[in-house]
């Protein structure tokens, strides 16, 4: 994957976000002027590369983890009945 495509989705996801340079001379992500690493609590990276698809990786792990995390089916399942309760309301009552 090219850096333009990685640089493309990361700030698809965090719209605005921005190469920044440390005191240290090391490089992170910054997005609302916030330091993305500090966030997930990584070091900065050596190149500009490297911190692009650091934080990128770190997106892919994050959306896959609420995608497929338990809680989520719970509250998917508890919607349906509340749908389900309202729509027979709806007929019934």
């Amino acid at each position: 994957m090219t850096l333009q495509s990685i640089k493309t989705r990361v700030q698809t996801y965090y719209p605005g976000a921005t190469v920044s340079m440390s005191v240290s001379g090391k490089y992170f992500i910054e997005h609302a002027e916030q330091n993305l690493n500090d966030i997930f609590l990584f070091d900065n990276c050596d190149t500009i590369e490297d911190a692009w698809r650091l934080i990128w990786e770190t997106m892919r792990i994050h959306q896959n983890m609420n995608r497929t995390h338990p809680l989520k089916k719970m509250i998917s399942e508890q919607k349906k009945l509340q749908n389900r309760e309202r729509i027979a309301n709806r007929i019934h009552g």
